[in-house]
């Protein structure tokens, strides 16, 4: 059954509220929970459930970074000549200008020579472990055009500001689409999952080129899901999207907590990432770990708390890491204290210097920088 879906990855977010890990990558690549990208829960949700043929929109000025990350697709089985990983840019998105139809249109040739006859759309900030066969199956069995993938979330355990919220009549039909401002209570809210017929879906485009209309995909099929007949599925999983640095600590945060943890990465298959072939970590006499993670390649004499660390980090003797995210291959050297900190990639933090953010204001130091005396 699966072989008539394919996946499209929207992997063109806006960047504003996370630009210190942004500059370089988009979100969809920012390295996660020590030895992931955000991106691997998109590729691994679709291939697990024998999605052979994905597309992955992103900003042009990004593409080298998700090549960096994805290669040729073969962490996720998708280095195949019938079907395989797509790469589409620019973005059907924000950024899109009348003056690039010629490469949009290019994009919607992908979609006009797949075989498939459905589409399923994925965000590639999306957080989650999603057996998308369930899905599948329930989007078969209603016979409908399109199904809209929701979750159910309270004031302490929301996603995204900006997102689509749903409300339902007494019989199970959509009443009304509106825009997350501000969570209060429990509410329905749009994951921007969505499975959708593709001629549909490329009726929809094409209407939305000839009227100029290149907003972000999601939005425009959601602003004409009134013409459309639309099934929903309510997901009932751990599930939250990045879009800002503070969403980034959040979700980082609850990745701490074993439940969440077990969830998104054991159930299913686990998630799967770009292999690299690094030796355990070391922890040397005198240092001390507690409530945090610690990946492949890490030398550790000092001390870490509450924390995340990436691939290939050194942690000198006296040193402190608390309630901090620090991203591979960076350097703490003897007696530097940091705290409330996300550090990019490749940074080195001298000797006894102390680095601080706070609880609500994390500091981002970008990648490839010295903090010295």
């Amino acid at each position: 059954m699966t072989k008539s879906y394919m996946g499209l990855i929207l992997a063109a977010q806006n960047t504003k509220e996370i630009r210190g890990l942004t500059k370089n990558r988009p979100i969809a690549s920012i390295p996660f929970a020590g030895r992931y990208r955000i991106i691997d829960f998109a590729l691994t949700n679709l291939t697990r459930s024998g999605i052979s043929n994905v597309g992955l929109i992103v900003n042009h000025n990004y593409v080298r970074s998700i090549r960096d990350h994805i290669r040729g697709g073969q962490f996720w089985d998708l280095n195949r000549k019938d079907g395989g990983l797509f790469l589409m840019q620019p973005t059907i998105g924000n950024e899109a200008k009348r003056e690039a139809m010629d490469t949009f249109a290019a994009n919607l040739e992908y979609l006009l020579k797949s075989k498939e006859e459905n589409v399923i759309i994925f965000p590639g900030n999306l957080v989650a472990n999603i057996d998308m066969t369930k899905i599948i199956n329930d989007h078969e069995k209603s016979g409908k055009d399109l199904t809209v993938v929701h979750k159910r979330v309270t004031d302490d355990f929301y996603l995204c500001t900006g997102g689509t919220t749903l409300t339902f009549k007494e019989d199970g039909s959509l009443n009304n689409l509106g825009i997350l401002v501000e969570p209060k209570g429990a509410i329905d809210l749009s994951l921007n999952i969505k499975i959708i017929k593709k001629s549909v879906l490329i009726d929809l485009v094409m209407s939305g080129v000839q009227n100029g209309v290149l907003g972000d995909l999601n939005k425009f099929i959601e602003n004409e899901i009134h013409k459309i007949d639309t099934n929903f599925y309510e997901f009932t999983g751990y599930a939250n999207c990045i879009n800002s640095t503070k969403t980034y600590v959040k979700i980082s945060k609850d990745f701490l907590k074993k439940e969440v943890r077990d969830e998104l990465l054991l159930n299913n298959g686990g998630i799967s990432t770009k292999i690299n072939d690094t030796p355990p970590a070391v922890f040397e006499v005198g240092s001390k770990v507690s409530n945090s993670l610690i990946a492949n390649g890490c030398i550790l004499r000092g001390e870490v708390k509450n924390s995340i660390i990436g691939r290939r980090v050194n942690i000198g003797k006296g040193a402190i890491v608390e309630n901090s995210i620090i991203l591979q291959s960076c350097t703490i050297e003897d007696g530097a204290e940091i705290r409330n900190v996300i550090i990019d990639k490749n940074v080195v933090i001298s000797k006894y210097q102390k680095v601080f953010g706070s609880d609500d204001f994390p500091l981002v130091i970008e990648k490839k920088s010295i903090f010295d005396n």
